[in-house]
């Protein structure tokens, strides 16, 4: 039995708004659900059947969007880098005064007088300021030799204490290196134990089988989920460019896109739908 269209436009404004702020790669229908119950004031689970249909195709509607929105920019900065834009430097202001060469200085010498070196003056050689000399250093050294001159022998030089400074550095024994070591490799086993990957099988992410051409289309492969088809078919329009550069939206299928969707342009908000036609439970 369908939703009826208010309580189908309301269920579809809440799905919505829970699929715009998850991750689509690991959202699941029972969380949809329960965020579904959560929003409104009745019991959904008379309509669970109803409502499983409704968020499968809100979820094919998201992936739509998601990944036309990246095949877009990848087009859009394909198309900006196959035309490089002209770069304008700015022009330096020739308005700075350049720097004036530096001016020649003419060295003047000043002439300097030197006064002429006046003659040494005559030597006296009288012999009675000699001999007058003679016995004044005479008396001079005989006072000198009469006084008691004081020993230093206590005042020895004490040679300055040089201070060696230890080394702070100490070396780690090596059974410290040894744990420090065996610490650290069993931190990153940790870290790798505590790292496990989340395989899910369940609502969207459930393999579902193939048509021959839908294979074929996807690279040979014969089930996928359906987050996994949609990514693969976009996959293979970015690469061989089938998107209108007039209208992104419109896909120019080739041939083998043509098997699958039969016609040689498709909308890429109906690709879904065909796509359902093509794909199978694991169990039928």
């Amino acid at each position: 039995m369908a939703l009826p269209p208010d309580v189908e436009a309301a269920y579809t404004k809440i799905i919505d708004s829970i699929l715009a702020e998850s991750d689509l790669n690991t959202i699941s229908e029972k969380r949809i659900r329960k965020g579904l119950q959560a929003a409104v004031d009745h019991d959904i689970t008379p309509q669970k059947n109803e409502i499983k249909q409704l968020i499968l195709a809100r979820f094919d509607k998201a992936s739509e969007r998601a990944f036309a929105a990246d095949a877009t920019v990848d087009g859009s900065g394909a198309q900006s880098n196959g035309h490089a834009t002209a770069t304008t430097e700015a022009h330096r202001s020739s308005d700075e005064p350049s720097s004036p060469p530096p001016s020649k200085h003419k060295r003047e010498h000043d002439s300097v007088e030197y006064p002429e070196e006046s003659a040494p003056p005559a030597k006296k050689k009288k012999q009675d300021l000699i001999d007058e000399d003679a016995v004044f250093a005479a008396k001079l050294q005989a006072e000198e030799n009469s006084r008691a001159r004081p020993t230093r022998a206590g005042a020895t030089r004490r040679k300055p204490v040089v201070n060696k400074k230890k080394s702070s550095t100490k070396k780690k024994s090596s059974n410290k290196v040894a744990s420090d070591g065996s610490d650290a490799g069993s931190g990153s086993d940790d870290e790798g134990k505590d790292e496990k990957k989340v395989n899910r099988t369940g609502g969207f992410h459930k393999p579902l089988l193939l048509s021959p051409a839908l294979s074929e289309l996807v690279g040979g492969e014969t089930s996928m989920s359906r987050p996994q088809i949609v990514k693969n078919v976009w996959a293979h329009i970015k690469e061989h460019g089938l998107q209108d550069p007039n209208d992104k939206r419109q896909i120019c299928c080739d041939d083998a896109m043509r098997a699958v969707f039969k016609q040689d342009r498709v909308h890429m908000f109906t690709m879904n739908k065909i796509i359902n036609q093509n794909v199978y439970a694991m169990d039928e």
